[in-house]
């Protein structure tokens, strides 16, 4: 389990703007990312301004893509199962201490499944999954990257469970 640490409410009302702009671009490299996968137009460019070189993504089954090429393909290959998905994110808590950030946000998705010869009970349906998304972001040359975002499910509900799990999951 992830831990955030509570900010330092004495200090709260004593934030410049400064901080608000900061946690602002986080927000918008999150809702970016996901937006680009809901729009299926995730590519290289949008993987690395939004990761860092060497950033990790551990998914819910436990298995883990590092670097740009291995998200970007495994996500791509992940997502290419699905007609559509949408993605909502809520409730950021970000606690940013100098150039390092910690976040932990809500994450609601539904995933439609695509036209499957292989399964074709999945056609034209769907699960929808809750998680925490914990998340490290690290501020280089101006610009915040994730250099880990992790995915706690929740819960979930719907159709194709045991084909989810099993993706890429490690043996």
């Amino acid at each position: 389990m992830h831990n955030i640490e509570p900010l330092n409410r004495e200090n709260e009302n004593n934030m410049d703007e400064n901080v608000y702009f900061e946690r602002t671009q986080i927000i918008e490299l999150l809702v970016r990312y996901f937006s680009a996968i809901d729009d299926k137009c995730l590519d290289l460019s949008i993987i690395e301004t939004t990761f860092t070189n060497e950033a990790r993504i551990k998914r819910p089954n436990g298995s883990a893509l590092v670097g740009h090429n291995n998200i970007l393909d495994s996500q791509k290959k992940s997502f290419d199962r699905f007609k559509a998905t949408h993605h909502v994110t809520t409730d950021y808590i970000i606690d940013i201490n100098d150039n390092r950030a910690v976040i932990r946000m809500n994450l609601t998705a539904m995933h439609l499944w695509a036209d499957n010869v292989n399964n074709p009970t999945l056609t034209n349906k769907h699960f929808l999954a809750g998680a925490i998304i914990f998340a490290k972001a690290i501020k280089i040359d101006c610009k915040w990257r994730l250099s880990e975002l992790t995915n706690q499910n929740v819960w979930r509900t719907g159709d194709g469970m045991t084909e989810m799990a099993n993706f890429e999951r490690p043996q």
